[in-house]
């Protein structure tokens, strides 16, 4: 349909390609070809070591948007009327499959108790089900094995002795009998969960957030930052120096203060550290994706 659109819209043929397959097979012969100057790719990061491995020989120009393991840091003077329903859909908006999503929510120690009650109040009211229908808050993962994934992770956690405290395991999961084989799952929270955990670590990719308490600002930047990724994270507190502080200080790409996933196309997109390479958006995607040429004639 978008190739119908491109038509339509009177883009010359050939500006814009469209090729489906596998990763092995198409993938490779793309990232792999002499004449395809650039690769502009987003998804995992075992993915991308494999794309800079087969393009290092043509020394090609490379922009990876990589995974993420995303913090969320609450301080005791949060708005929790806002800040409470917009950590919710960061966590599990589109069943936690996006790479800027929240799987990680650091809650000051004063306000721990309270928050985790609501939030726990808030996720139960997400209901799983099918896209056709409107009451639905998030819908099926993208495969077996990936739901398998996700689940593989929960089981480790209750095996460290991490409290499961609705979702996976602990909730029924009300479905329509036909679509009962789906690869449905419930928002999942997690709370007693040390730092070194994997599910604290790995990007998990699914309908699935760690709640831990934190006691200082100093602290829980030093978490925030502890992991090998630095895509996005959200800073909810009243104190506009305090936001500013930490948001400087944040190892991510992206930083929201008292919101989420608020974007502005113009302004660069990209992470830090594991979480890929270059940015993207408006002067950066142009500079990413056209040549400077120096041209010096004498007259």
């Amino acid at each position: 349909m978008m190739c119908k659109l491109l038509e339509k819209a009177g883009v010359p043929p050939g500006v814009v390609n469209i090729v489906f397959g596998t990763g092995p097979r198409v993938g490779e012969a793309l990232v792999s070809h002499p004449e395809v100057p650039l690769i502009s790719f987003t998804g995992s990061q075992p993915t991308a070591e494999r794309i800079t491995l087969l393009s290092a020989p043509h020394c090609k120009r490379l922009s990876l948007e990589l995974g993420g393991k995303n913090p969320a840091i609450i301080f005791e003077d949060a708005n929790l009327e806002e800040c409470i329903p917009t950590t919710v859909r960061s966590s599990f908006a589109n069943q936690g499959e996006i790479c800027l999503c929240t799987s990680r929510i650091f809650v000051q120690k004063s306000i721990y108790s309270e928050f985790l009650k609501r939030f726990l109040e808030a996720t139960k009211l997400w209901k799983v089900g099918i896209p056709s229908d409107p009451s639905a808050s998030m819908g099926a993962l993208i495969s077996k094995a990936h739901l398998e994934k996700v689940r593989s992770y929960i089981k480790k956690a209750r095996a460290e002795g991490a409290q499961i405290l609705c979702g996976e395991g602990v909730d029924k999961l009300s479905l329509p009998l036909r679509n009962q084989g789906g690869y449905f799952m419930l928002p999942t929270v997690i709370t007693d969960i040390k730092d070194e955990s994997s599910c604290m670590r790995e990007e998990i990719f699914g309908p699935v957030t760690c709640v831990v308490p934190f006691d200082s600002e100093e602290e829980v930047i030093k978490r925030a930052n502890s992991v090998k990724y630095g895509l996005a994270a959200t800073v909810w507190s009243s104190n506009v120096g305090r936001v500013h502080r930490v948001a400087k200080k944040l190892q991510s790409g992206l930083v929201w203060t008292n919101c989420w996933l608020i974007r502005e196309l113009n302004l660069p997109f990209g992470g830090m550290k594991s979480s890929g390479v270059g940015r993207e958006g408006a002067k950066d995607s142009y500079e990413f994706f056209t040549e400077v040429k120096t041209i010096t004639i004498k007259h």
